[in-house]
């Protein structure tokens, strides 16, 4: 029942079906799954049905959380309260994933409704694409249409038009209409809510997608590798032996499969998301590694080319974007020297900013936050997390096969997720604290099917980790001040 639910939070937090639905519109529905889930938890638990093994990276989580409100506390705390609410809901959510998912079940469960959430924001990010041309009304000060736009139900050509016959100082932009109160912005599409970022939804689409490649893998065969076929195995005619039984049912497995991946390209292209394209990159190219080695490889170098063309976004405005995205991390370089390391709180990166936008950088944000502390905190949780589903990956344990098949998976999707976070604000955001989550609880799942399974962050590690994140900064300095 607890996975459940888990499930329902998940569609909850991707789809933001309040936002589109009337009759859901208004109702504390998080807060409803929470105290549902925690009256599942507590009755799984004493009906002897649930435990709980300590992930090595929750305890990060939780310092990194609370750290954080700290920092808010003492700099700014006036938005305490409200920084801090939306703290303890991604907490929350991070929470009752890792400790509502912890089987094999629950977590296929979680996979499958990733994937379909991820499939339905593609789906209607398509259909906007082929959406007429329609007047759009933005927040005053919001004049990049990156918020939530309201159709006014003319049509147009540009924003001329809107103007022409419209109200006077309001924020009109001309955008396809979509499905669910959709729009683009600046002809890029997008979803809503948590995706409403055209680059935001084209990371989250990616990273459902191992969980695609990995329900297309063939079972493994039950059947003992020693035992030797009979004589009536041996007289089937070809097209009725095992092996081309199975080869056309990897057909039929592996083909949805990529019609998902297809989806999920076009999305990206259309959404002109050209860390979209990387992160795609990065995780098709680990899949074909994983499943085809050198082969691999070379598929990828015939396929992945066209995409690398196709994807992002050309001329003056790519330009502008990753000047202003430069400005933005030497911005986050600067309030880290001047916090004295401390940093000036969660959310506050846009008050102190001279463009009043965020760093797009999770780890930059993070230390201009949060301070250096904050900043070694989170890379611990990042590297406990892929930590767990690496080593269940290349070790052997004694786990269910749908377990090992997505232990991969999930590594592959934090891989390309680490990558994407680099270019997006996402250091306390809630899709990518789900799949830390999922990571926690595939920790659970293996430990509960084999004890043998362990991940502990030693105190020599957890070092390693701090001084390469600190490494970073530098870094970043040297090659801003080399790029001029």
């Amino acid at each position: 029942m607890a996975a459940i639910i888990v499930c329902v939070l998940c569609a909850l937090v991707v789809l933001k079906p309040q936002e589109f639905v009337p009759a859901l519109a208004g109702l504390p529905l998080l807060y409803i799954v929470f105290a549902l889930f925690t009256v599942a938890f507590v009755a799984d638990v004493l009906r002897g049905r649930a435990r709980v093994d300590l992930p090595p990276h929750a305890p990060f989580v939780l310092a990194f959380f609370l750290w954080g409100a700290l920092v808010t506390l003492v700099r700014r705390p006036a938005v305490l309260q409200t920084e801090g609410t939306e703290l303890a809901i991604v907490l929350c959510i991070f929470g009752v994933i890792a400790l509502g998912l912890g089987t094999t079940k629950g977590l296929r469960r979680f996979a499958w409704t990733l994937l379909l959430c991820m499939i339905f924001a593609t789906g209607v990010a398509l259909a906007q694409s082929q959406g007429p041309y329609g007047c759009m009304i933005a927040d005053k000060g919001d004049w990049e249409g990156k918020g939530a736009l309201q159709y006014d139900g003319r049509g147009c050509e540009n924003a001329l038009d809107c103007r022409k016959d419209g109200l006077p100082d309001v924020n009109y932009r001309c955008e396809r209409v979509g499905p669910f109160g959709t729009a683009t912005i600046g002809g890029r599409v997008r979803y809503r809510g948590t995706l409403a970022d055209p680059n935001e939804l084209s990371l989250a689409a990616v990273m459902a997608l191992p969980f695609a490649l990995a329900f297309a893998e063939r079972k493994r065969s039950s059947r003992d590798p020693n035992q030797k076929p009979t004589a009536a195995s041996l007289r089937l005619p070809i097209l009725l032996t095992d092996g081309f039984l199975s080869a056309i049912g990897s057909i039929f497995r592996v083909v949805p499969a990529l019609f998902i991946a297809l989806a999920f390209v076009v999305m990206i292209v259309l959404s002109q998301s050209r860390m979209g394209v990387l992160v795609f990159l990065v995780v098709m190219g680990l899949a074909f590694i994983r499943r085809a080695g050198v082969f691999g490889v070379v598929i990828g170098c015939i396929a992945f080319p066209p995409v690398l063309m196709l994807g992002g976004r050309s001329g003056a405005e790519a330009e502008a974007s990753a000047d202003e995205r430069l400005d933005l991390v030497a911005e986050a370089l600067t309030m880290i020297r001047k916090s004295k390391g401390i940093g000036f709180g969660v959310g506050q990166f846009a008050d102190e900013s001279t463009r009043g936008l965020t760093a797009h950088n999770s780890y930059l944000l993070a230390a201009a936050e949060t301070g250096i502390i904050g900043a070694c905190l989170f890379s611990l949780v990042l590297y406990g997390a892929i930590k767990v589903p690496l080593k269940l990956w290349f070790g052997s344990y004694d786990v269910d096969a749908d377990l090992r098949r997505i232990a991969p998976a999930i590594a592959i999707s934090l891989i390309g997720a680490y990558v994407g976070i680099f270019f997006l604000s996402w250091s306390y955001k809630e899709f990518l604290y789900m799949m830390l989550g999922a990571s926690a609880a595939l920790y659970q799942a293996a430990r509960a099917e084999d004890p043998r399974f362990s991940v502990h962050i030693g105190a020599r590690e957890a070092a390693t980790v701090c001084a390469a994140c600190l490494l970073l900064f530098p870094i970043v300095w040297a090659v801003l001040h080399v790029m001029g």
